[in-house]
């Protein structure tokens, strides 16, 4: 018909496109190519109206009716009608003397709710029924509502409240008042994380944490990975070092009360206000470690101007380095004051061991971008003794150096370990000294320095134990 039309008239009659992007067929030159934009247009036109219409006109998905809240004297009378009267019937009496409107699905349930109720309390005529509890059994049990107040109490004292205080603090409490159920006396219960997130999620509380710059890897990170192992094994291959002479140190922050950057504080809550929350009381623990699994004696860096701000009364190892610094972190002398205490012994040690045509055998000490690294002073020292520095690539410490993706980690965990012990035990103690709600803890600097001292103490004798824990560092970076 349009082709017919064409040939009487000359001409084709279109419309304009609606659809934005279809092409015009009043602007073609031949018949055929109009009637044919004309004919797609109309197909096109057609699918998008029909499915915009489609969607105005489906219609809303029905609003779910309100629940009724029945109390437990109605949930009684429901349950002792359909016990009597049959659940059809029970339902038409109720609706037509109440207000209330029930299914028979609902008044069924009530009825074998009534019927265990009675069986069990031996009452034939419920005057009320309570509702079934809803979601698990609480591990804690009744003693769940025992730690939630102590929380409280943490809170209201102004003191730190975490994942740690937390599991501490539950473990004192089971102990004190049901230790069987606890798995260590042969119960069932386990004070972990996650025992400890559903307490605080359940009381209303969330985790949060400091802002921080997101940490990204450089694009190019395949190639530095590949230049910086290389550049490690070509010195290896070439001076023939062997592993216990290939060295890894890092500084890392250790707090006196474990928690890191995460606490706990209620929903929708703008600012935290709790004292003790941000503890900032930490020292700095100096690590190193050989690719043969030693893990060297530690630096420790305490903050202050003079001796006095060490620990007293703690008798550290002999060949540990215990020192500070006004801000408690690593600077250049510090790290002159380890090399000469902990890595050139450690070096001189090794050499003596080896054959004699070694004696002057080279070193390898592997360490990050870090300022006090970079000092002319210690690079010079650290050659002077025969130890090639080789510096971790910038923006990579996380993923290629050994300590960080092996070592941290779990020497800090042990850390947090200990203090858990230890808070446990204090908590025990407010227990029986305080009564129930007491959480009276010491948590001042001059209690906890010697305390946090032996901590270290033992958590680096049982790391010093794991071997191929530290060997599986340089592994992982792919030395």
């Amino acid at each position: 018909m349009s082709l017919r039309q064409w040939l009487t008239t000359g001409k084709l009659k279109t419309t304009a496109p609606t659809v934005p992007g279809l092409p015009d067929p009043g602007d073609c030159t031949e018949p055929r190519e109009a009637a044919a934009f004309q004919a797609a247009n109309d197909a096109v036109e057609t699918i998008v109206t029909s499915t915009t219409d489609s969607l105005l006109s489906t219609p809303r998905k029905r609003k779910r009716g309100e629940y009724n809240n029945l109390d437990e004297e109605q949930r009684a009378k429901i349950g002792r009608l359909a016990v009597e009267d049959g659940v059809a019937r029970a339902t038409r009496r109720f609706m037509t003397n109440s207000s209330i409107k029930v299914s028979e699905s609902t008044v069924r349930s009530i009825r074998d709710r009534y019927l265990r109720a009675r069986k069990a309390s031996g009452d034939s005529h419920l005057a009320a029924l309570p509702r079934s509890p809803r979601g698990n059994t609480l591990m804690l049990g009744s003693l769940d509502s025992e730690v939630q107040n102590w929380i409280r109490q943490v809170r209201l004292n102004g003191g730190v409240i975490n994942l740690r205080i937390v599991m501490a603090g539950a473990e004192a409490i089971v102990t004190k008042f049901d230790r069987k159920k606890l798995a260590r006396f042969g119960g069932h219960i386990e004070i972990t994380k996650h025992l400890a997130r559903s307490i605080m999620r359940r009381m209303g509380f969330v985790k949060r944490k400091g802002t921080k710059a997101v940490k990204t890897l450089p694009s190019d990170f395949d190639d530095i990975k590949c230049k910086f192992v290389k550049k490690v094994n070509n010195v290896v291959s070439e001076y023939s070092v062997p592993d216990s002479l290939i060295i890894n140190w890092d500084q890392t922050g250790c707090q006196l009360v474990p928690g890191g950057e995460w606490t706990m504080e209620e929903k929708g809550s703008k600012q935290v206000t709790v004292a003790g929350i941000d503890d900032k009381r930490q020292i700095t623990l100096l690590l190193g470690i050989t690719k043969s699994g030693t893990l060297l004696p530690p630096q420790l860096i305490y903050a202050g101007k003079t001796e006095r701000c060490l620990p007293q009364s703690v008798e550290f190892p002999s060949d540990w380095d215990i020192t500070f610094t006004e801000t408690h972190w690593s600077n250049e002398s510090s790290m002159l004051r380890y090399v000469d205490k902990v890595i050139v012994p450690y070096v001189n040690e090794i050499r003596e061991e080896l054959p004699l045509d070694r004696i002057n055998q080279k070193a390898i000490a592997i360490f990050d971008i870090f300022a006090a690294h970079r000092t002319n002073s210690l690079i010079e020292k650290l050659k002077s003794h025969n130890i090639q520095p080789l510096y971790v690539p910038g923006a990579c410490t996380d993923k290629l150096q050994p300590l960080d993706v092996a070592v941290n980690y779990d020497y800090k965990e042990k850390l947090k370990a200990e203090f858990h012990e230890w808070y446990s035990t204090q908590v025990f103690e407010s227990l029986d000294r305080d009564g129930p709600g007491s959480a009276n803890i010491d948590l001042k600097t001059s209690t906890l320095k010697p305390l946090h001292a032996n901590w270290v103490i033992n958590t680096h004798y049982n790391m010093s134990k794991r071997p191929e824990l530290i060997k599986s560092g340089f592994q992982k970076v792919g030395l």
